[in-house]
């Protein structure tokens, strides 16, 4: 049976902050080498069918009323061997396998400019979420869906500031390489981040924007915050994989009028 946790990352209205919190098992463990993380990945995707994982609450929590009258969608979970080289060392070079982002256009109505998890809108004939969410990863990062292994999908979830029903669905590709094309009207570009990279301690903060608070995570262009932030913080915990973090480390962002973005303040 699931069981309803409040999200690492405290959202809008949740004064509570961020917690690595344990691993599934009572530990809290470094990101696995390549091979048990894609095990790992399909064990939670198994887990979620049986109905044997948390879900995600605060803001983001289900409640079918709700999603009633919200739009489906569906984001992907694209983990794949690192870039550096294909056996991977996981916690010997601190990266682990790497996860695919995307940052998003600054002219998008939703979002615009935040980083994100590939994925969007379900169309009539995607079929069901999982090829929504392979579709979407297809025209964001280039990368066909014959190249990727659905291994699940996570218990939907509901991003109420675009009035969307998510569904996180589980991937694990070994032709990473061939991602290499983006959506100009969409997104910037693509992130390729080594999973340990992400889990340092020195990478993890709680994100404010506005008296609104998430999980957040450091990479090379800047943080990941707000939905996506307490989504990842919420399936690495899941994984087992959270390391311990200063869960007091606050980043303030604020509103740029002139970029129409949200900025470092």
């Amino acid at each position: 049976m699931n069981s309803v946790v409040s999200g690492p990352g405290p959202v809008a209205g949740d004064a509570r902050g961020t917690s690595a919190g344990p691993a599934p098992d009572g530990g809290v463990h470094l990101a696995p080498k390549v091979g048990a993380a894609r095990a790992a990945l399909a064990r939670l995707g198994a887990r979620a069918r049986q109905g044997d994982v948390g879900l995600l609450g605060g803001v983001h929590a289900y409640d079918p009323d709700v999603a009633a009258t919200y739009r489906a969608a569906a984001v992907l979970v694209l983990l794949s061997p690192p870039a550096d080289d294909g056996a991977g060392d996981g916690p010997a070079t601190g990266a682990g396998p790497d996860l695919f982002l995307v940052q998003r256009s600054p002219h998008l109505r939703h979002h615009p400019g935040q980083i994100a998890l590939p994925g969007g809108r379900a169309e009539p004939g995607d079929g069901d979420l999982a090829n929504t969410a392979l579709r979407e990863a297809h025209e964001e990062i280039g990368l066909l869906p014959d190249h990727v292994e659905v291994l699940g999908e996570l218990p939907p979830v509901l991003v109420p500031i675009s009035r969307y029903v998510v569904t996180p669905v589980l991937g694990w590709t070994t032709r990473a390489d061939l991602a290499t094309r983006v959506d100009p009207g969409e997104v910037l570009h693509t992130i390729r981040v080594g999973v340990g990279r992400l889990l340092d301690p020195s990478a993890r903060a709680a994100v404010t924007v506005r008296g609104h608070r998430s999980a957040g995570f450091r990479v090379p262009s800047g943080w990941v915050w707000g939905f996506t932030g307490n989504l990842l913080d919420h399936l690495f915990t899941e994984l087992g994989w959270t390391r311990p973090w200063d869960t007091s480390r606050e980043v303030a962002m604020a509103y740029d009028a002139v970029q129409g973005l949200i900025v470092p303040e």
